[in-house]
């Protein structure tokens, strides 16, 4: 009586995975025959624009006291500019910042904790600086370095006259 409940299990089994079997294969069928009935059409050459998009970033930048690091811009200016993320850590981190010099001379100061700042698209940058403070200020005494971490992640279009 054992070997029965066994023999019906296995056949169960075996149906189980040829009906899938025989499933999978015909949706494979079926969604090859749509396949071919699509058409091309040609894409004239000047459809599309692609303009390039840069990236100026920096994770974990370890300093010690105050630093200034100029960020190299792909061509003249930089255009469309997005500051994704900028955070910074050490004492007094709330003085590190970002400058962006823009073409007339104007001076824009961005902020630690700054999330995704969209720029004009018409505004263009002359210069971009991240800026890092981590010093500890004394009164009395020479104020100290301290070690600080910046993170920055800024987005932009080269721009070249």
């Amino acid at each position: 009586m054992h070997w029965r409940s066994f023999t019906a299990g296995a056949m169960v089994v075996l149906l189980l995975m040829a009906g899938s079997y025989l499933f999978i294969q015909g949706q494979k069928e079926t969604s090859s025959h749509s396949s071919i009935e699509q058409v091309e059409t040609a894409i004239p050459f000047d459809a599309v624009t692609i303009t390039p998009l840069r990236v100026m970033y920096g994770k974990d930048v370890p300093f010690e006291g105050k630093v200034e690091l100029r960020q190299a811009i792909a061509g003249k200016l930089a255009q469309k500019i997005i500051v994704v993320n900028f955070q910074a850590t050490g004492e007094h981190a709330d003085k590190s910042k970002i400058n962006i010099v823009w073409e007339n001379g104007e001076v824009e100061t961005i902020y630690p904790g700054t999330k995704d700042r969209i720029f004009p698209p018409e505004k263009r940058a002359a210069q971009i600086t991240v800026v890092g403070y981590s010093v500890r200020e004394r009164r009395i005494f020479q104020d100290s370095n301290r070690k600080g971490n910046l993170n920055w992640e800024i987005h932009y279009e080269p721009v070249e006259l």
